[in-house]
């Protein structure tokens, strides 16, 4: 089932990805959809939004609340959306591989024995896989053999973001479909974030993040009471110490964003030292990855980077 903490469930009109909905949409009609769907992307530019709104579409054709095609908005009184928020819809299995947290081998097994028993309902059942590029090779051969022989009424859609590269064998087994927004498209989806007030863009600057990413960074930063306009290393120390603790990868990528954009604005202030700038970024990148393959203490490690933004003027 989906996590209730995904973004999806507060995006409820389909902005820039009409297209999209209405391809797979007529895909399902005529009876064409692939039994494995890999929708390929840059992370967080709304294919699990897509989907979320395909899916709403799907089981809400016979309902009275059904999803609206028209306006491309999810009905919240709809049995499907209230079964998606209380996580008793069992038409609707969702996985996620994240990086450093794979999906076990066991739960991939798990799931093929779900999928053969019968539906308390004549729904159709779909998997979403997300990140599968995060899949290890165990996994991926575990999934393989659920993939390679899929019942008549269930379907996978698997989502690649792009991060690392995909394993063959996955990708081989699909019906791929390419899914981009271009810069106004992204922008025409983060004003309905502004408007709606779903994103308060005063705590991170936009920069080229995808509107995902933009949520998640700011809730990121929400939580862990960081400021944009705060010192780097201040910034630096409250996102080591708070990855230290929960161990989610996400807080790192938001670490290498803020780096990204500090020297972004130390090259613009400084053409002439484009090449050192960029050689003390990825010094520093360096020492954040060892601090977290090795398990660095943060101290040290801050210290190290203080001492190499010194020469930083």
């Amino acid at each position: 089932m989906f996590r209730t903490n995904k973004s999806p469930l507060k995006t409820l009109k389909l902005i820039s990805l009409d297209k999209y909905l209405v391809e797979m949409i007529d895909l399902y009609e005529s009876n064409c959809f692939p039994k494995v769907l890999l929708l390929n992307g840059k992370k967080g530019i709304g294919k699990f939004t897509l989907i979320f709104h395909f899916l709403n579409y799907i089981y809400t054709k016979q309902d009275k609340n059904s999803y609206d095609l028209t306006e491309k908005l999810v009905n919240i009184n709809s049995n499907f959306y209230k079964s998606i928020l209380n996580q008793t819809c069992n038409d609707v299995v969702f996985f996620q591989a994240e990086e450093g947290m794979n999906i076990k081998i066991h739960d991939v097994r798990n799931l093929k024995s779900v999928l053969s028993r019968s539906s308390l309902s004549a729904n159709p059942r779909f998997t979403i896989i997300d990140e599968v590029e995060f899949l290890n090779v165990n996994s991926a051969n575990a999934l393989l053999k659920t993939l390679e022989e899929p019942s008549v009424n269930n379907y996978f859609i698997l989502i690649n973001n792009q991060q690392t590269d995909l394993i063959d064998t996955i990708s081989s087994r699909c019906i791929k479909h390419y899914i981009h927004l271009n810069a106004d498209q992204q922008n025409k989806v983060i004003d309905y974030f502004i408007k709606n007030k779903i994103l308060d863009t005063s705590i991170i600057n936009l920069n080229d993040l995808t509107p995902g990413l933009l949520l998640k960074y700011t809730e990121l930063c929400i939580k862990y009471k960081i400021k944009n306009n705060d010192n780097i290393l201040l910034n630096l120390n409250k996102l080591l110490n708070a990855y230290k603790k929960d161990k989610d990868k996400s807080l790192i990528n938001l670490l290498v964003f803020f780096i990204d954009q500090f020297f972004y604005y130390q090259t613009k202030r400084n053409i002439n030292k484009i090449d050192i700038l960029l050689n003390i970024k990825f010094t520093i990148i360096h020492k954040i990855n060892d601090f977290i393959v090795y398990n660095l203490n943060i101290r040290s490690v801050l210290d190290s980077i203080e001492l190499t933004l010194k020469n930083v003027r």
